[in-house]
């Protein structure tokens, strides 16, 4: 396929993620997607698993539930309320898909983001009191991170379709995803990503070796420093949220201010995409030093 092609393609499939985004709880059908994709119904799912991994009505359930899990992260509504906001007929089949989503209940998640706030206030005053360090907080510890070369690709189109530029910056290298050339992935983010034209987004690659920049794909060096990080353990659609819980729960009862440098989603475990409740990224918050 073509680049300029391909690139169309991409931008059609982000037009279908941002209208299934604008309303998840809609009833989404092949015919009405693919008509907003400009494509054959009777071919679209096919285009459509190809492109992103995953089908359509795979795409629907995680969009629904990554909706859910932001209002459990920034309101105290109740499960019930956020259930059918989102387009489930009952609570417990709700219930179910998040689980099965987060690998916790929607409660239980509700309960982890609103503790991002806690531990950290509750450790400050543990800190101040017995002259422990920041290092002591039980969701957050402080990391020193070297600089680090990173061969980027920029980000277009909603966060939802993030994978897709990190298939498209392996491709681009000639790697793939085992290759031993690739020590690991790293996400450089800066910005609201709920503020249309305010969110960058950095696909990057860290290699074992030299490799020579192609394409769009340019060097970036990350100049380290020191970072709040927070060990995530989930799917790759709850890191935005979780970050939401981060920036304004935990950063402002840490005491601590944040730097003029992006924040970081290391990926330290993909799991498989048929468990990606396992999946494990440290998502780390640059801070200020004294």
């Amino acid at each position: 396929m073509k680049h300029s092609t391909e690139r169309d393609y991409h931008r059609r499939i982000a037009r279908v993620i941002e209208t299934i985004l604008r309303d998840p709880a809609a009833p989404h059908t092949v015919d009405s997607l693919a008509s907003v994709a400009h494509l054959s119904p009777f071919h679209f799912h096919r285009i459509y698993r190809a492109l992103t991994g995953e089908s359509i009505a795979a795409t629907v359930q995680r969009l629904r539930l990554a909706q859910a899990a932001h209002r459990l992260t920034d309101t105290s509504d109740s499960v019930t309320n956020i259930a059918l906001d989102v387009g489930y007929d009952s609570p417990q089949a709700f219930a179910r898909a998040f689980r099965g989503f987060a690998g916790v209940s929607p409660s239980a998640f509700q309960m982890r983001q609103r503790h991002l706030a806690i531990s950290a206030e509750e450790g400050g005053v543990k800190a101040r009191q017995e002259g422990a360090s920041a290092v002591d907080l039980p969701m957050v510890v402080l990391t020193e991170m070297p600089p680090i070369d990173v061969l980027c690709l920029r980000h277009e189109g909603p966060i939802a379709t993030i994978p897709q530029t990190f298939r498209t910056l392996v491709r681009t290298l000639c790697l793939d995803h085992g290759s031993p050339a690739i020590e690991g992935m790293i996400g450089i983010c800066s910005g609201d990503p709920e503020e249309c034209g305010q969110f960058r987004y950095l696909a990057g690659l860290i290699a074992t070796t030299p490799i020579e920049a192609a394409g769009a794909v340019e060097a970036v060096r990350l100049e380290g420093g020191l970072y709040g990080a927070h060990r995530f353990v989930g799917p790759y659609a709850l890191i935005a949220p979780t970050f939401r819980a981060l920036f304004g729960g935990w950063l402002p009862q840490s005491g601590y201010e944040p730097d003029d440098r992006p924040a970081l989603e290391l990926y330290c475990k993909h799991g498989s995409s048929g468990h990606q409740n396992d999946r494990v990224t440290d998502l780390l918050i640059p801070i200020r030093k004294d």
